[in-house]
């Protein structure tokens, strides 16, 4: 029965692979082979003879003859004996496709009885092969369940000898390199279902293993932001590091370039024995007090102390694996990849951890998170890519204010205490080191003295403090300022000093040049504009071209805590690039009185109070005339708000002619479980079979999850005319993909599936207007974009309120700007090759 799992995989009237009957020959020693095997990912097959069969284990790395060197070894199926003669290639499309190299055979001697030890966990032997030789052990790491093992050589005799590099890729029975044995295919095997492999099929652009890497940053916010678009993190309280890893080579990297590799040595031993070639990986180094809290200063004290076994590297990102650049994947993806590598090293000793997430439930997160005495908690977008400096996609929220200060002097310690009194604080204000306050407590005797002997070194006549010098300078030690403290405090007062103040540690992973006072972005609805740093600025007098706005400080996108005045400040803003739009079309407006979180509901038609900016239009409906509202200039617009509009969608036809649309949409709308990519498949494919019945077409954001391809049309067209016409073309689509695409609006047909909404073309249907907001957090903007635009980076959601205008400066042009120059019908022709004819 040892064999069972090994032949249920395999059909053997179809593979040449042995079954299994033959056994040891009695008295004399058993086996063991070593195949390398040039799968998804090269690695070696280690095989030990126990009992009628070889008890197996992968080793990505290969045994190494240094004692000081632990391989990874995964323990795999047992194998009948004669498994270990193989050599040859397992074909493309069959498990373990690749080449496979018989590197080394010989007979082992185990230490006691070989069944036992591994029922234990822990076999000790002799090998006498032709490349291994001398005493070894296999350790299992973790429970008894766990696979993952520890090949080790023992320091003997034969200890450091290593093979040449001629003998490293040429095979001990046939004397040829993989590449040989890959080229001449003169042994195949098909297996009949595949294994699990070493590592999961991860996907990435194929890229050369970067040789650095920036590190992506949080912003600070005063509360996390909600939805299920965001994952939230423990804040941990340690070292931000960057990990490379190649071809067993690690180094790591500080959050300012630094080589810290020799300050954290078990870390990157435990890094190199991952069961993988190249990496870059993203997380952060502590110590755990009891309660497992991080702790800096209980990391600096470990590091003072030479504990290094008290290290821990939380994992939280993985950038670049196995000659794949990972950073274009969505967060969660990029975490998942992640959590299954270290679920390959396993429970037990290891310093490496995962750093788990939630999704959604940032608020009541954060608050479990303060109530245990945590630093804070992290917010990150699910869907966003990794992008090197600091940006939107990242957020930090804090339970306490902390932050770095530059030390520009110290005291003189009082009473009993040694070493120092006090250290003198400041933050950087455009190039001038200004003076916040003196932080006296959060030390021990052994921080005070290791303090007082990095400063006197520094000690200076003057003072580096340009602004803000202390009242008293009496008993004061002026430094250089070179020294980073980490300084926890209560608050900022009026003047700028800190409040009750605490020492929490040095930092060493930045330049003083770079402290700055930390600005908080305001999130609440209670925030001040003042604080919201990228807030447009506030409207005088709450008119705006001549409308004076009611409840002007009404929130409406309580996330941001943006206002009916701000909303009508960006409508200011943008009035000459979407009026074109907008401008003179029948509309469907959702409104939001209350705010986007709050009751909405759909308005077309003009009942109620309408301000008077705000214009109206009889068009015929089944019952008789009804009367639909339009806009004409920047007035309409700002009127729109007024009424609480957070949608602004727009006919396919103007007011003067409605029953000849000028455009055409297709709205692309992915199914929840697909990502970005199969959004830009999509709009590529639809505007490829355009261009193939000779029709040009643009693209827009929608502040949603897809995406608007929108194709001028000559108004010679009625309802019925065009929306055959739209129909047909995704239909075309569908039958060329029916796996990817459905052109029906049912639920069941959308599974898994992107919709191509072609119904939006119907006589009434209504698109949300290009620049026009979504009642959605983060108050995003449907966004024009050129075809050149549209990569795996970009996102529907992209550009919102706050970031449009820093878009809209840089453009070097109109990414519409040929739009109305494009004159293009519905010919015969094209109604032909699609069948409308």
């Amino acid at each position: 029965m040892a064999l069972e799992k090994y032949r249920h995989k395999r059909n053997f009237e179809r593979t040449p692979e042995p079954g299994g009957e033959e056994a040891a020959s009695a008295g004399e020693a058993p086996l063991f082979v070593v195949q390398k095997h040039a799968a998804r990912r090269l690695h070696y097959d280690f095989r030990l003879q126990v009992g009628v069969v070889m008890k197996s284990w992968a080793v990505p790395k290969g045994p190494s003859p240094n004692p000081d060197d632990r391989r990874l070894a995964v323990e795999t199926e047992d194998h009948p004996l004669d498994y270990g003669d193989f050599e040859g290639v397992i074909p493309e499309g069959e498990y373990g496709a690749g080449a496979v190299m018989l590197w080394d055979r010989g007979r082992w001697q185990p230490e006691g009885d070989a069944e036992t030890a591994w029922r234990r966990g822990h076999l000790s032997f002799r090998l006498e092969g032709e490349k291994l030789r001398g005493r070894w052990s296999l350790v299992r790491t973790g429970g008894k369940e766990s696979r993952n093992w520890l090949l080790i050589k023992s320091d003997d005799d034969e200890a450091g000898s290593h093979w040449s590099k001629a003998e490293e890729n040429r095979s001990v029975v046939s004397g040829r390199s993989l590449e040989q044995i890959a080229e001449s295919r003169d042994h195949l095997w098909h297996s009949e279902s595949g294994g699990e492999a070493l590592l999961p099929e991860i996907e990435g652009r194929p890229e050369p293993l970067p040789a650095t890497m920036e590190a992506q940053l949080a912003r600070l916010t005063d509360t996390p932001p909600e939805g299920e678009q965001w994952l939230h993190e423990i804040k941990f309280d340690g070292y931000r590091i960057l990990a490379r890893l190649d071809a067993g080579k690690v180094r790591l990297i500080s959050r300012n370039g630094k080589d810290w590799t020799d300050k954290f040595g078990p870390i990157a031993r435990a890094l190199a024995d991952l069961p993988i070639q190249n990496a870059w990986l993203d997380g952060e180094i502590c110590t755990l007090l009891p309660d497992g809290r991080t702790s800096f200063q209980g990391l600096q004290e470990a590091l003072s102390r030479g504990h290094e076994e008290e290290l821990v590297y939380f994992v939280f990102d993985l950038l670049y694996l196995d000659g794949l650049d990972l950073r274009d994947r969505a967060l969660e993806k990029r975490k998942l990849d992640l959590n299954r590598l270290l679920d390959r090293v396993g429970s037990g000793a290891s310093p490496l951890r995962y750093a788990d997430h939630i999704t959604g439930h940032g608020t009541i997160f954060h608050e479990q998170a303060c109530s245990h005495g945590l630093e804070g908690t992290l917010a990150k977008r699910v869907d966003a890519p990794y992008r090197g400096g600091r940006g939107g996609n990242w957020r930090k929220i804090k339970c306490l204010l902390r932050q770095e200060f530059v030390v520009g002097g110290y005291t003189d310690p009082a009473g009993g205490r040694k070493g120092l009194g006090a250290l003198l604080l400041g933050v950087y204000e455009n190039g001038a080191l200004r003076y916040v306050g003196r932080v006296g407590t959060g030390f021990t005797e052994a921080i005070l003295q290791d303090l007082h002997e990095r400063l006197r070194p520094l000690e200076q006549a003057d003072p580096p403090f340009t602004t803000g010098l202390p009242r008293s300078s009496r008993s004061v030690h002026w430094v250089r300022p070179e020294l980073i403290a980490e300084v926890q405090f209560a608050e900022w007062t009026r003047e700028g000093i800190l409040r009750t103040p605490s020492y929490q540690g040095l930092r060493e992973d930045k330049p003083p040049t770079e402290v700055r006072r930390e600005a908080t972005e305001r999130l609440t609805p209670s925030s001040t504009a003042s604080a919201r740093e990228e807030a447009p600025p506030r409207l005088l007098n709450d008119r705006i071209d001549g409308l004076k706005l009611s409840s002007p400080d009404k929130v409406l996108y309580p996330e941001q805590g943006l206002t009916k005045r701000d909303l009508a400040h960006y409508y200011q803003a943008v009035s000459d690039r979407i009026l074109p739009w907008l401008a003179g079309r029948p509309l469907t407006l959702l409104r939001c009185p209350e705010g986007h979180h709050k009751e909405c509901f759909f308005q077309k038609h003009a009942e109620g109070t309408i301000p008077k900016a705000i214009r109206r239009v009889m068009i015929p409906e089944k019952t008789g005339k009804e009367a639909y509202l339009f806009v004409d200039d920047l007035e309409g617009l700002i009127g729109l708000v007024q009424m609480g509009v957070l949608e602004i969608h727009t006919w396919g036809a103007r007011t003067d002619r409605t029953e000849a649309p000028d455009r055409v949409i297709f709205d692309l709308d992915p199914d929840a479980g697909l990502d970005w990519g199969a959004v830009v498949d999509a709009a590529l494919a639809v505007r490829s079979r355009l261009r193939e019945l000779g029709l040009e077409s643009f693209l827009t954001t929608t502040g949603g999850k897809g995406l608007h391809v929108v194709m001028p049309l000559m108004r010679r067209h009625g309802w019925k005319e065009v929306k055959a016409f739209a129909k047909a073309v995704a239909e075309d689509l569908v039958n060329d993909a029916p796996r990817r695409y459905t052109a029906s609006p049912s639920k069941r047909a959308r599974q898994g599936k992107l919709f191509i909404d072609y119904l939006r073309n119907s006589r009434g249907a209504t698109a949300i207007t290009p620049y026009g907001t979504r009642a959605r957090a983060g108050a995003p903007v449907a966004t024009p974009i050129a075809w050149d635009e549209l990569t795996l980076d970009l996102r529907a959601d992209q550009w919102n309120v706050h970031n449009i205008s820093e878009r809209l400066t840089n453009l070097e042009e109109d990414p519409w700007k040929t739009y109305r120059s494009v004159h293009q019908s519905i010919t015969v022709a094209v109604r032909r090759q699609l069948g409308l004819e």
